[in-house]
Parts: C-alpha cells; sequence; structure tokens
C-alpha cells in the first residue's frame, strides 16, 4: 500500500530535500500563510524557520512537485496541517 515514503511521488530527504526547499524558499522569503519574513540560520524546526508548504496537502493527493509548495514558517505551516489554505481579507479603504 502507497503511503507517504514508497508511493509514486516519495518524499524526497537529505539533499534532494534540501535543493527543493533552497528553490522553493531562498533566503528574504516570506510565509505565504502569515506575510511575514522567514527566518533563516535556526536550529532545524525552529518554529520560524523554512518549510515547504504544499498548496494541495498530500494526504489529498498533493505532490512535491515545484508548482505545488510554497514557502512557510515551520510554524505556520505545522498549524495549517492538511486544512485548506485561509483565505486572506483584503485591505478596506477608508471610504466604504
Amino acid at each position: 500500500m502507497p503511503n507517504r515514503h514508497n508511493g509514486p511521488d516519495p518524499e524526497p530527504s537529505g539533499r534532494a530535500r534540501q535543493r527543493l526547499l533552497a528553490i522553493v524558499s531562498p533566503p528574504g522569503s516570506v510565509c505565504h500563510l502569515c506575510d511575514k519574513p522567514i527566518v533563516y540560520g535556526l536550529r532545524a524546526r525552529h518554529r520560524l524557520g523554512p518549510s515547504m508548504d504544499h498548496v494541495i496537502a498530500r494526504s489529498k493527493g498533493g505532490t512535491w512537485d515545484v508548482w505545488n509548495l510554497k514557502p512557510a514558517h515551520f510554524g505556520c505551516n505545522s498549524a495549517r496541517g492538511n486544512r485548506d489554505i485561509p483565505a486572506k481579507a483584503g485591505k478596506r479603504s477608508r471610504r466604504w
């Protein structure tokens, strides 16, 4: 039975994962969930550190393709889980 490790789109590990992270979330990236800058150079899995968020969650058929990944804080990504990306409220003018 396919799972996240042996399915048709296995999870990258080691150097392959680091290369993918460098493409998806290069230094200077902003978290697509909270719109705040991602902090680099922190310990692994720090809540403000970089991670790759799946736009379509793996549990819902998402893949490891670059088009399905966006930069996110590890903490924001973990808190979102496999829920849909929340809609962001638009900015309102003062004249409405």
